[in-house]
Protein backbone atom coordinates (compact mmCIF):
# COMPACT_ATOMS: atom_id res chain seq x y z
CA UNK A 1 0.00 0.00 0.00
CA UNK A 2 2.97 2.37 1.12
CA UNK A 3 4.81 2.04 -2.50
CA UNK A 4 1.43 2.95 -4.69
CA UNK A 5 0.95 5.82 -2.54
CA UNK A 6 4.81 6.71 -3.31
CA UNK A 7 4.24 6.13 -6.98
CA UNK A 8 1.55 8.72 -7.04
CA UNK A 9 3.03 11.11 -5.43
CA UNK A 10 5.87 10.69 -8.03
CA UNK A 11 3.63 10.61 -11.06
CA UNK A 12 2.09 14.06 -9.96
CA UNK A 13 5.10 15.41 -9.22
CA UNK A 14 6.32 14.56 -13.24
CA UNK A 15 2.85 15.98 -14.27
CA UNK A 16 3.32 19.35 -12.24
CA UNK A 17 6.70 19.25 -14.32
CA UNK A 18 5.25 19.28 -17.46
CA UNK A 19 3.12 21.97 -17.28
CA UNK A 20 5.97 24.46 -18.32
CA UNK A 21 5.72 23.49 -21.31
CA UNK A 22 3.02 26.04 -22.06
CA UNK A 23 2.82 29.28 -23.40
CA UNK A 24 4.76 32.42 -22.08
CA UNK A 25 4.17 35.69 -20.93
CA UNK A 26 2.56 38.15 -24.23
CA UNK A 27 5.33 39.76 -26.09
CA UNK A 28 4.89 43.53 -26.93
CA UNK A 29 4.00 44.23 -30.56
CA UNK A 30 6.75 46.27 -32.53
CA UNK A 31 6.26 49.72 -33.62
CA UNK A 32 5.66 50.55 -37.16
CA UNK A 33 8.93 51.70 -38.81
CA UNK A 34 8.94 55.33 -39.39
CA UNK A 35 10.53 57.20 -42.14
CA UNK A 36 13.62 58.90 -40.83
CA UNK A 37 15.64 60.32 -44.67
CA UNK A 38 14.83 60.83 -48.26
CA UNK A 39 17.15 60.90 -51.17
CA UNK A 40 16.56 61.54 -54.71
CA UNK A 41 18.63 59.44 -56.93
CA UNK A 42 18.82 59.65 -60.68
CA UNK A 43 21.15 57.44 -63.71
CA UNK A 44 22.09 60.75 -64.66
CA UNK A 45 22.78 64.60 -63.88
CA UNK A 46 22.40 66.13 -67.83
CA UNK A 47 19.73 66.12 -69.72
CA UNK A 48 19.40 67.27 -73.64
CA UNK A 49 17.00 69.66 -74.46
CA UNK A 50 13.40 67.34 -74.84
CA UNK A 51 14.84 64.01 -73.26
CA UNK A 52 13.31 63.08 -70.14
CA UNK A 53 14.70 60.57 -67.24
CA UNK A 54 12.47 59.44 -64.13
CA UNK A 55 13.86 60.23 -60.99
CA UNK A 56 13.35 58.19 -58.09
CA UNK A 57 12.28 59.28 -54.04
CA UNK A 58 13.67 56.92 -51.59
CA UNK A 59 12.87 56.80 -47.59
CA UNK A 60 15.03 55.48 -45.07
CA UNK A 61 13.22 53.55 -42.62
CA UNK A 62 13.57 53.60 -38.98
CA UNK A 63 14.55 49.59 -39.16
CA UNK A 64 16.91 49.89 -41.68
CA UNK A 65 16.14 49.41 -44.70
CA UNK A 66 14.75 51.72 -47.50
CA UNK A 67 11.59 51.93 -49.83
CA UNK A 68 11.06 53.98 -53.03
CA UNK A 69 7.88 56.23 -52.40
CA UNK A 70 5.50 58.95 -54.07
CA UNK A 71 5.96 62.68 -52.97
CA UNK A 72 5.51 66.19 -54.38
CA UNK A 73 8.29 67.33 -56.94
CA UNK A 74 9.24 70.56 -57.56
CA UNK A 75 11.85 72.22 -60.15
CA UNK A 76 13.34 75.21 -59.46
CA UNK A 77 13.91 76.52 -62.49
CA UNK A 78 10.30 75.00 -64.90
CA UNK A 79 11.61 77.04 -68.07
CA UNK A 80 15.05 74.95 -67.49
CA UNK A 81 13.29 71.31 -66.78
CA UNK A 82 9.90 70.73 -65.99
CA UNK A 83 9.06 67.40 -63.56
CA UNK A 84 5.70 65.72 -63.34
CA UNK A 85 3.97 64.03 -60.12
CA UNK A 86 5.41 61.06 -60.72
CA UNK A 87 9.32 62.06 -60.79
CA UNK A 88 9.72 62.36 -64.90
CA UNK A 89 12.06 65.12 -64.81
CA UNK A 90 12.07 66.59 -68.95
CA UNK A 91 14.77 69.24 -70.44
CA UNK A 92 13.19 72.45 -71.58
CA UNK A 93 16.03 75.08 -71.98
CA UNK A 94 19.55 75.43 -71.31
CA UNK A 95 20.56 76.06 -67.81
CA UNK A 96 20.72 74.38 -64.59
CA UNK A 97 18.10 73.62 -62.19
CA UNK A 98 17.39 71.62 -58.50
CA UNK A 99 14.98 69.37 -58.59
CA UNK A 100 13.53 68.91 -55.10
CA UNK A 101 10.53 66.42 -53.38
CA UNK A 102 8.86 66.01 -50.27
CA UNK A 103 6.88 63.40 -48.54
CA UNK A 104 4.88 63.92 -45.29
CA UNK A 105 6.83 67.30 -44.06
CA UNK A 106 10.05 65.61 -45.10
CA UNK A 107 12.18 66.91 -48.11
CA UNK A 108 15.31 65.46 -49.95
CA UNK A 109 17.86 67.13 -50.21
CA UNK A 110 17.69 69.20 -53.79
CA UNK A 111 19.16 67.28 -57.12
CA UNK A 112 20.88 69.62 -59.50
CA UNK A 113 20.91 68.83 -62.98
CA UNK A 114 22.21 70.82 -65.86
CA UNK A 115 20.16 70.81 -69.40
CA UNK A 116 21.99 71.82 -72.66
CA UNK A 117 20.59 71.40 -76.31
CA UNK A 118 22.03 68.45 -78.21
CA UNK A 119 24.09 69.21 -80.88
CA UNK A 120 25.02 66.06 -81.95
CA UNK A 121 24.62 64.99 -85.73
CA UNK A 122 24.99 66.44 -89.30
CA UNK A 123 23.81 69.97 -90.23
CA UNK A 124 23.58 71.76 -93.38
CA UNK A 125 22.79 75.28 -94.51
CA UNK A 126 24.42 77.76 -95.64
CA UNK A 127 26.45 81.05 -94.31
CA UNK A 128 26.55 84.87 -94.98
CA UNK A 129 30.33 86.63 -95.37
CA UNK A 130 29.51 89.71 -92.46
CA UNK A 131 32.67 90.94 -93.23
CA UNK A 132 36.05 90.64 -94.89
CA UNK A 133 39.24 92.81 -93.51
CA UNK A 134 42.95 91.50 -95.57
CA UNK A 135 46.18 93.14 -93.88
CA UNK A 136 49.54 92.85 -95.07
CA UNK A 137 50.60 91.23 -98.35
CA UNK A 138 46.80 89.98 -98.33
CA UNK A 139 45.57 93.40 -98.35
CA UNK A 140 47.48 93.73 -102.09
CA UNK A 141 45.12 91.13 -103.24
CA UNK A 142 41.54 91.16 -104.62
CA UNK A 143 40.02 88.25 -102.13
CA UNK A 144 37.98 90.94 -100.20
CA UNK A 145 36.34 92.11 -103.94
CA UNK A 146 36.04 88.62 -105.22
CA UNK A 147 34.15 87.19 -101.72
CA UNK A 148 32.36 90.55 -100.65
CA UNK A 149 30.39 91.18 -97.70
CA UNK A 150 26.87 89.58 -98.66
CA UNK A 151 28.19 86.52 -100.33
CA UNK A 152 26.05 83.41 -99.28
CA UNK A 153 28.59 80.24 -99.25
CA UNK A 154 27.58 76.59 -98.03
CA UNK A 155 27.93 75.36 -94.85
CA UNK A 156 28.19 71.66 -93.57
CA UNK A 157 28.77 70.79 -89.86
CA UNK A 158 28.97 67.10 -88.27
CA UNK A 159 29.52 67.02 -84.91
CA UNK A 160 29.69 64.22 -82.05
CA UNK A 161 28.38 65.53 -78.64
CA UNK A 162 29.63 63.56 -75.37
CA UNK A 163 27.89 65.30 -72.14
CA UNK A 164 29.05 69.23 -72.82
CA UNK A 165 32.03 68.54 -75.02
CA UNK A 166 32.04 68.38 -79.14
CA UNK A 167 34.32 67.31 -81.71
CA UNK A 168 33.79 67.14 -85.37
CA UNK A 169 34.43 68.40 -89.04
CA UNK A 170 32.97 71.70 -90.21
CA UNK A 171 32.98 72.38 -94.13
CA UNK A 172 32.92 76.27 -95.08
CA UNK A 173 32.15 76.32 -98.76
CA UNK A 174 34.91 74.39 -100.16
CA UNK A 175 36.80 74.53 -97.21
CA UNK A 176 37.02 71.38 -94.35
CA UNK A 177 38.40 70.57 -91.08
CA UNK A 178 38.32 69.61 -87.48
CA UNK A 179 37.07 71.69 -85.00
CA UNK A 180 36.36 70.67 -81.24
CA UNK A 181 35.33 72.96 -78.33
CA UNK A 182 32.66 72.87 -75.47
CA UNK A 183 28.71 73.88 -75.02
CA UNK A 184 28.40 76.75 -72.15
CA UNK A 185 26.32 77.39 -69.20
CA UNK A 186 23.25 79.65 -71.47
CA UNK A 187 23.75 76.44 -74.40
CA UNK A 188 26.04 78.01 -76.97
CA UNK A 189 28.09 76.02 -78.65
CA UNK A 190 31.96 77.26 -78.82
CA UNK A 191 33.81 75.10 -81.53
CA UNK A 192 37.31 75.94 -83.62
CA UNK A 193 40.38 74.77 -84.90
CA UNK A 194 42.99 74.81 -87.29
CA UNK A 195 44.07 73.05 -90.49
CA UNK A 196 46.19 73.13 -93.22
CA UNK A 197 44.69 73.28 -97.26
CA UNK A 198 46.78 73.21 -99.77
CA UNK A 199 46.06 75.31 -103.47
CA UNK A 200 48.59 74.90 -106.46
CA UNK A 201 51.24 73.45 -104.14
CA UNK A 202 50.88 76.11 -101.42
CA UNK A 203 49.96 75.05 -98.08
CA UNK A 204 47.11 77.88 -96.63
CA UNK A 205 46.49 77.80 -92.79
CA UNK A 206 42.95 78.07 -92.08
CA UNK A 207 42.04 79.08 -88.72
CA UNK A 208 38.23 78.73 -87.31
CA UNK A 209 37.78 80.67 -84.19
CA UNK A 210 35.28 83.31 -82.17
CA UNK A 211 32.41 80.28 -83.06
CA UNK A 212 29.41 80.93 -80.92
CA UNK A 213 26.42 79.07 -82.19
CA UNK A 214 22.81 78.29 -80.50
CA UNK A 215 19.86 76.15 -81.23
CA UNK A 216 16.93 76.60 -79.15
CA UNK A 217 14.98 73.10 -80.53
CA UNK A 218 17.65 70.64 -81.67
CA UNK A 219 16.86 71.42 -85.39
CA UNK A 220 17.55 75.07 -85.98
CA UNK A 221 21.17 76.62 -85.54
CA UNK A 222 21.92 80.07 -85.52
CA UNK A 223 25.19 82.24 -84.73
CA UNK A 224 28.28 83.64 -85.70
CA UNK A 225 32.17 82.25 -86.32
CA UNK A 226 35.40 83.84 -88.00
CA UNK A 227 37.44 82.49 -90.73
CA UNK A 228 40.90 83.21 -91.09
CA UNK A 229 43.84 82.60 -94.05
CA UNK A 230 47.42 82.65 -93.69
CA UNK A 231 50.70 81.85 -95.58
CA UNK A 232 54.24 81.17 -94.58
CA UNK A 233 55.75 83.22 -97.22
CA UNK A 234 52.76 86.05 -97.30
CA UNK A 235 52.97 89.12 -94.25
CA UNK A 236 49.13 89.45 -92.37
CA UNK A 237 46.09 87.31 -93.30
CA UNK A 238 42.92 87.68 -94.32
CA UNK A 239 39.22 87.67 -92.15
CA UNK A 240 36.43 86.31 -93.02
CA UNK A 241 33.44 87.47 -90.28
CA UNK A 242 30.40 84.91 -91.05
CA UNK A 243 26.60 84.57 -90.07
CA UNK A 244 25.15 81.21 -89.91
CA UNK A 245 21.83 82.21 -92.30
CA UNK A 246 19.39 79.14 -92.49
CA UNK A 247 21.49 76.01 -91.13
CA UNK A 248 19.39 72.93 -90.04
CA UNK A 249 19.85 68.88 -88.64
CA UNK A 250 19.28 66.76 -91.13
CA UNK A 251 20.02 63.19 -92.28
CA UNK A 252 21.76 64.51 -95.32
CA UNK A 253 25.11 64.67 -95.29
CA UNK A 254 26.91 68.29 -95.78
CA UNK A 255 28.18 69.99 -98.79
CA UNK A 256 31.86 67.91 -99.12
CA UNK A 257 35.06 70.02 -100.05
CA UNK A 258 36.51 67.37 -101.52
CA UNK A 259 36.56 67.36 -105.81
CA UNK A 260 35.29 70.49 -106.16
CA UNK A 261 36.66 74.08 -106.62
CA UNK A 262 33.93 76.98 -104.56
CA UNK A 263 34.60 80.67 -104.33
CA UNK A 264 36.36 80.55 -101.41
CA UNK A 265 39.28 77.90 -103.63
CA UNK A 266 39.35 79.68 -106.61
CA UNK A 267 39.76 83.23 -104.95
CA UNK A 268 42.77 82.10 -103.01
CA UNK A 269 44.05 80.67 -106.38
CA UNK A 270 43.94 83.77 -108.21
CA UNK A 271 46.52 84.99 -105.66
CA UNK A 272 48.64 82.27 -106.03
CA UNK A 273 48.54 82.47 -109.20
CA UNK A 274 49.56 86.12 -109.18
Amino acid sequence: MRGNIILIVLAFGITSCGGSDGPGPPTSPQPPATTTGLAITSSTDLLKIKQSETFTLTATMSDGGTKNITGTWRSESPATASVDSGGRVTGIGAGETAISAESNGARATPLTIRVLPDYQGRWSGDWRVAGCTADGDWSLSDICREVPPGTLLSFGLVLTQDRDTATGTVTLDDVAGPVQGSIRLAGQLGVGGGFPVTEEGITIDVSVTEWETATIDNQQMTGRFVLVFREATFRGSVRFDGELRIVTKSSAMPVSAAGRKGQLRRALHGIIRR
